[in-house]
This record gives C-alpha cells, sequence and structure tokens, in this order.
C-alpha cells in the first residue's frame, strides 16, 4: 500500500479577534488563542435553509466553512454552523469531523471496506450532558450504504453509554479532546453564525487508533438533530458538508485530500506536498 501524493496550496486564515461569546463544551484547554487556522475551501457549504440551524453547516470564499491547524501536539479542526448565538440549551445534537483515510488497508483496524465511507469520526455528542461518559468521541464506520442517510458510525470502544479505555478522554483521561463553541461570528451571506472547535492529542490518535502524521486524510462534515451520535447522518434535521445533503451520495461532500497530514501551520501562503509514510496499523479490540 502506498500513500498517494498531493500538491496542495492552501491560504492560511488567521482569527486575530473573536467577537463572540466563547463556551468550553467539553474540557479546558488554554492554548486556542494562539492557532492560526488554514481554511479548507472545499467543505464549504450553502444556507440549505435547515430548520435546526445549529446543525446548518455554511461557508464560502469570504468565510470559509471548515479550518485545520496543528501544533505538533494536537491538531484542530474548526467548522461554521449558522447558529447566532449559543446558550446551554442550544445544542442537544451530534456533529461529526469524518475522516476517509486515502488507500486505507481496507479490511484491517477499523477503516470501512469501500473507499468514501468514513473510516473514523471526530463526535461531539451534546445529546447528553454527561461528557464523562458521552460528550467528545471516537467514532468508528458501523454501516452503510450509496447515500449519507444510510450511513451510521459506533464507538471505538464498542460501549454507546460510557468511555471505554480506546475512547477520547476514557479510562480518566482528560487532556485527549476538547470542544469549544464561538457564536457571534459575523458573515457576508450567511448572518451570523458560530464556530465549533475541536482539539485531539496526537498522542491519543497514535496510542488508540491507527491515525498518525504522514497519511492523507479526505475531511468530511456531518450533523445529527436531537439525537446521539449513533444515528444516521445528517438524520433527524441533519446537514452533510461540502455541498452534500444528507440523500447524496457517499461520493459528494469530501475535502479536497490533505496530504502528508498534518503540518504544524505558521501565518503566510504556503505550499505542502508530501508522501505519505507506510506506517504499521494497529488493530484495537472491541
Amino acid at each position: 500500500m502506498k500513500k498517494s501524493a498531493y500538491f496542495i496550496t492552501f491560504l492560511f486564515c488567521s482569527v486575530t479577534s473573536l467577537f463572540g461569546g466563547i463556551i468550553n463544551q467539553v474540557g479546558l484547554y488554554d492554548g486556542w488563542d494562539s492557532i492560526s487556522w488554514t481554511a479548507i475551501h472545499s467543505a464549504n457549504d450553502p444556507d440549505d435553509g435547515l430548520a435546526k440551524t445549529q446543525l446548518e453547516f455554511v461557508g464560502n470564499t469570504s468565510n470559509p466553512g471548515l479550518y485545520w491547524a496543528d501544533n505538533g501536539t494536537y491538531v484542530f479542526f474548526r467548522f461554521r454552523v449558522q447558529v447566532a448565538t449559543v446558550t446551554s440549551t442550544t445544542f442537544s445534537d451530534a456533529h461529526f469531523l469524518l475522516i476517509d483515510v486515502d488507500d486505507y488497508l481496507y479490511g484491517t483496524g477499523f477503516g470501512s471496506d469501500i473507499p468514501g465511507r468514513p473510516d473514523y469520526g471526530f463526535a461531539w455528542d451534546s445529546k447528553s450532558n454527561d461528557n464523562a461518559a458521552h460528550g467528545f468521541e471516537m467514532s468508528v464506520f458501523n454501516t452503510g450504504a450509496n447515500t449519507w442517510n444510510g450511513i451510521n458510525m459506533t464507538d471505538i470502544d464498542g460501549s454507546p453509554s460510557s468511555k471505554g479505555i480506546y475512547d477520547i478522554n476514557g479510562n480518566g483521561r482528560t487532556t485527549d479532546g476538547y470542544v469549544r463553541t464561538v457564536d457571534g461570528q459575523t458573515t457576508d451571506n450567511f448572518g451570523t453564525t458560530t464556530f465549533i472547535d475541536y482539539a485531539v492529542s496526537w498522542s491519543y490518535l497514535e496510542t488508540y487508533t491507527d491515525l498518525a502524521h504522514g497519511q492523507t486524510w479526505n475531511i468530511a462534515l456531518a450533523s445529527i438533530g436531537n439525537a446521539t451520535d449513533h444515528n444516521n447522518l445528517g438524520s433527524s434535521g441533519g446537514d452533510i458538508g461540502g455541498s452534500a445533503s444528507p440523500t447524496s451520495s457517499i461520493t459528494v461532500g469530501w475535502t479536497t485530500p490533505l496530504a502528508n497530514v498534518p503540518e504544524p501551520t505558521v501565518m503566510s501562503l504556503i505550499s505542502i506536498s508530501g508522501l505519505g509514510l507506510l506506517i504499521g496499523r494497529r488493530f484495537m479490540p472491541i
């Protein structure tokens, strides 16, 4: 198996000031202010007119819908939803940052058996307010079909009601992953929006999953309304990012592949190229 080499140019977009309210939804990470975000424009999504605006992914060239960063210790993702103000009752849903590892060695580890289906997902399950048992979770592919609303994910530890050793912040750990929301983000075409920010530690990923530096990742966004992260993607009024919808083919909605993922970010216009490294894959029993 050989990782594909891509030559991708990103324009770095730095958020120098945040005008909205910040809520630490899962944990408290003290390094957010030092992050320089890279926009991933291929994830931009139109306003679909969803009734539940906290599930509506939006973004365009002026106000991108997805960003990422890496400081060597954590990998970060930021995505935009259309809700204007966040309170303690805004979210009772599930939001996914999905990963399809390019040239995945299908049939080993946790990977799905068909390219285009997600191998992993960073899932914020806000349906429950118990972050010790739910909250920020590592998901893996469970069952699927040819459309997004035919796919659902399951917990990496095989336990939907508790945190096992393989899950984010499992087994009593508290620094594997963080989630925060930043509301009041004005845009040109989508009104006032909110950022949902994820941070996941490389130590966790390289110990309990087979995600690692040097891989090529395809990214997709999915939300589920008023339900846990075990329901079908995009269901109950949810959304799929990247100009896709819940009834779209699973071939639609993925970002331009991120090669040699990820590299620590610096403020500038840069070019990233790389040949993904062949790594030994771990198999974690569930």
